[in-house]
């Protein structure tokens, strides 16, 4: 199993962290469309522009409760100089309304009916004194298009509401809605196999023997997966060639992606890469100069992506959520990184062990009432600890040697909700 310790050397034969996750990027295509009614599509990306289908509102409608008035008829109108007209009708939303406002007249009218003709303006009720049901006296002026919204004033039949590529959010939802769409095409989300890989590693829940460890970076990955609404397939397998081939053979039919934790480093018993290589599988990149993580494997194995992971729990962490995780997003169409990310200033200098290397570093990011951000070391040492407590993290990208206390510099959320720190 690898450590969570990586080489200072220059790591020729490695690639860069930008070249592997542009390279993970370039061998990966979303797995396909599935169509949605819109409930059930919220969160998911648009596999196509979503285009109104008819335009909102499809009349002029009223925005206001009140009367519904030719303007020229109330310009004068004031709280002390109120303008009496007369009550022809009244109109109500969904109904059609076939009279007509002549001069000197009104028509009541509620919030979402249509505007009748001859009108051009709406005075709301708190200006308007019923004096009878055939009369009103008008307290304020309306110029024309006063609390009226036009046809279309919302959307208009063609206009895109969602960019293909682009997340459903709830508000686009209900304006689709509105336009006269009903069903959408989104991305599918990719199954993911996460196989565990070790004589050591047991499946929680089953019996413990003396030198054997919980496969807690399963579940760590899997909680991740779950978070973002992608199903997974968790199994462990021995350090056997046999096994490991066996596993993943079984695996393959039913997932559009593959991931293995441990197995991925040097020695003669860390057998996965060359299970994979005598399987068939193109190698795209082995060993990625990053710290922690530098152990990751990329290929494709029969059409499909396949991540090896390393085992030690924070290289397993940073490979998976730098490069893994970003990759199986955009198999869902979605080409954000997964951590969101702000800008925070930094309370301590900051060193790379090796400038031609990208290093992750486990921080915590405060906020101070005035809503400014500030980023430290997380400092237990506990890789497990830090795992489950570092709230962020600060990189320090290749060919910067250092950060100055002071800094302002990107970081990474490793929470859900800002709020939460």
């Amino acid at each position: 199993m690898e450590t969570d310790n990586y080489e200072i050397d220059e790591g020729a034969d490695y690639v860069g962290y930008r070249e592997a996750f542009e390279l993970i990027a370039s061998h990966i295509r979303p797995v396909g469309i599935d169509e949605m009614s819109l409930d059930q599509s919220v969160d998911r990306i648009a596999a196509g522009d979503v285009v109104a289908q008819v335009s909102y509102p499809s009349i002029d409608v009223s925005l206001k409760d009140g009367f519904a008035v030719k303007s020229v008829d109330v310009a004068a109108a004031s709280r002390q100089n109120g303008v009496f007209l007369k009550v022809t009708g009244s109109v109500f939303a969904g109904l059609k309304f076939d009279g007509e406002v002549k001069p000197g007249g009104a028509v009541k009218i509620c919030s979402g009916a249509p505007i009748p003709r001859g009108s051009d303006a709406v005075v709301s009720e708190e200006f308007c004194e019923e004096l009878s049901p055939e009369e009103v006296c008008v307290k304020a002026d309306a110029e024309p298009g006063r609390n009226v919204l036009r046809a279309g004033g919302e959307v208009k039949a063609g206009a895109t509401i969602v960019k293909e590529g682009r997340r459903l959010l709830p508000g686009y939802l209900g304006l689709a809605a509105a336009a006269g769409v009903s069903r959408v095409g989104v991305y599918r989300r990719p199954v993911v196999a996460v196989v565990g890989v070790g004589d050591e590693v047991v499946v929680p829940g089953e019996d413990l023997s003396p030198g054997q460890l919980y496969a807690s970076n399963l579940v760590t990955m899997e909680s991740w997966l779950a978070s973002f609404g992608i199903s997974c397939v968790t199994s462990v397998v021995k350090d056997s060639e046999e096994d490991i081939k066996k596993e993943l053979k079984k695996r393959l039919p039913g997932v559009d992606v593959i991931m293995t934790s441990g197995g991925a480093w040097g020695s003669e018993r860390d057998l996965v890469i060359g299970s994979l290589a005598r399987l068939g599988w193109q190698e795209i990149f082995h060993h990625v100069r990053m710290g922690p993580g530098k152990g990751i494997a990329f290929g494709i194995w029969q059409g499909k992506p396949v991540f090896c992971l390393p085992g030690g729990p924070a290289s397993n962490e940073m490979a998976f959520l730098q490069l893994a995780l970003p990759g199986i997003l955009r198999m869902s169409g979605d080409t954000r990184h997964p951590l969101e990310t702000v800008t925070a200033r930094l309370t301590e200098n900051l060193k790379t062990r090796h400038r031609a290397w990208t290093e992750f570093k486990d921080a915590t990011l405060s906020r101070d009432s005035a809503g400014n951000y500030s980023v430290g070391l997380y400092k237990n040492r506990s890789r497990l600890q830090a795992i489950a407590s570092a709230n962020s993290l600060v990189c320090i990208p290749e060919g910067t040697e250092s950060l100055s206390s002071g800094d302002v510099v990107p970081v990474q959320i490793l929470v859900p909700r800002l709020a939460d720190i």
